[in-house]
Formats: structure tokens, C-alpha cells, sequence
């Protein structure tokens, strides 16, 4: 089971910070490189904050489901959306920098005032406007990303990438733990049936890693 981006922060009703931030654009980095390792062909999904997946283990993960009655466009690369030919994997793989800087200044700047800046930092806010460069050559890539995002990491005193990711699925859990929310919130009926089953794998997972 999973949570995507967007149903946590709904729930949460604030944005993202910095460090949960960072969090999952390291856990997204990784779990693209995995992708790209095993399967490159079936990389054509857009990065959104709909199809951006918080898993119960501290993982991330993307799909191409459910995200059909979205507006894609602000999270769409531009050379896709003037319908350039992806011919390599070096194309593929700029384009879903640029959805996924786009997805993360959307989780930083979730519900806060226009009048309102967004709390970001100048390393991350550089990094992430580099991800979204108009120009795919100008671009960052991703093992850059993975780099810098490594080096933050331990350079900081925060806690894990996945651990970041964990709450924000236990977000979710503990919101439909709550009776008085079930009536008004409007994917209860969606999410009521997995409840349980998540909190059965946080709680597995956490005993994992005391154990190992």
C-alpha cells in the first residue's frame, strides 16, 4: 500500500519542509537510478505530486495510474509538452528532473498564502530551480542530484531520508485513527479498507531495522 504526495499533504493540510524536502528528493533520485538500471523502457511516466508515492517502508515510488483527471501540464517538461522525441536515455532521464523539481516546489509551497514565501533554503531552492531549467541541456542530472542530495545528508544531523517519508505515511494512519474526521473527509471510503494494513508495515518495518 501506499500514499501519494498529494493525499499526505492534503491530510497534513501544510507543505512540505525543508528536510522532508531534501527527504524525498533523495529516496525519488535513488528510486529512479534503480529504475533506469533495470528498466528504461518503462520510464514514461510523469513525476507529479499524484503519481509520487510514499511508501510505507521509507521508500518512494511512481505510477502512471490514477492520475488521469489531473493537469499534468505545470509538472510536464517543456520539451514534452512541444512534443520533442525522447530519443535517448539521457532525455528521459532530464525529463523527470524537471517533473520532479516541479512536484517538490509544489510540496514546499502546498497551502501557504501567496503573500508568503516559501521556507526553503538557498542550497535546496538552487537545486531544485536547476532540476527545472527550461533548457534540457542546462539541466541538472541525476547522478548530480544523487550527489548533492548524498552530501547534504551527511553533512546534516537530520535524521534519515526514509525515516521522513514514514511519517508522512503514518500522517495518513493516524488521521483515519481519528473518528471524528472519517464522515467529512472525502477518501475515506478510499483509504479506510488499507488503514490497518498499513500500520502493520510501518510497524514491520520499524522492528526490521531495530533488528538489523
Amino acid at each position: 500500500m501506499h500514499v501519494s504526495l498529494a493525499e499526505a499533504l492534503e491530510v497534513r493540510g501544510g507543505p512540505l519542509q525543508e528536510e522532508e524536502v531534501w527527504a524525498v528528493l533523495s529516496q525519488s533520485a535513488e528510486s529512479l537510478q534503480e529504475l533506469f538500471h533495470k528498466d528504461p523502457s518503462a520510464m514514461g511516466f510523469i513525476i507529479s505530486p499524484w503519481s509520487l508515492l510514499l511508501m510505507p517502508s521509507g521508500n518512494i515510488s511512481f505510477t502512471d495510474e490514477y492520475v488521469t483527471q489531473q493537469d499534468l501540464r505545470a509538472f510536464t517538461a517543456p520539451e514534452v509538452l512541444k512534443g520533442n522525441s525522447l530519443t535517448s536515455v539521457s532525455d528521459i532521464e532530464k525529463m523527470h528532473m524537471y517533473s520532479l523539481g516541479m512536484t517538490l516546489f509544489w510540496g514546499a509551497d502546498y497551502e501557504i498564502p501567496h503573500s508568503q514565501p516559501m521556507e526553503l533554503g538557498e542550497h535546496i531552492n538552487s537545486l531544485l530551480l536547476n532540476m527545472c531549467d527550461d533548457i534540457t541541456l542546462s539541466r541538472i542530472s541525476l547522478r548530480t542530484v544523487l550527489d548533492i542530495s548524498s552530501k547534504h545528508i551527511r553533512n546534516s544531523s537530520c535524521d534519515p531520508p526514509f525515516s521522513y517519508i514514514r511519517r508522512l505515511v503514518r500522517t495518513v494512519i493516524f488521521f483515519f485513527y481519528r473518528p471524528q474526521h472519517l464522515p467529512v473527509y472525502p477518501l475515506v471510503s478510499v483509504f479506510l479498507p488499507f488503514v490497518l494494513f498499513l500500520h502493520t508495515s510501518l510497524v514491520y518495518f520499524s522492528l526490521k531495522n531495530r533488528l538489523y
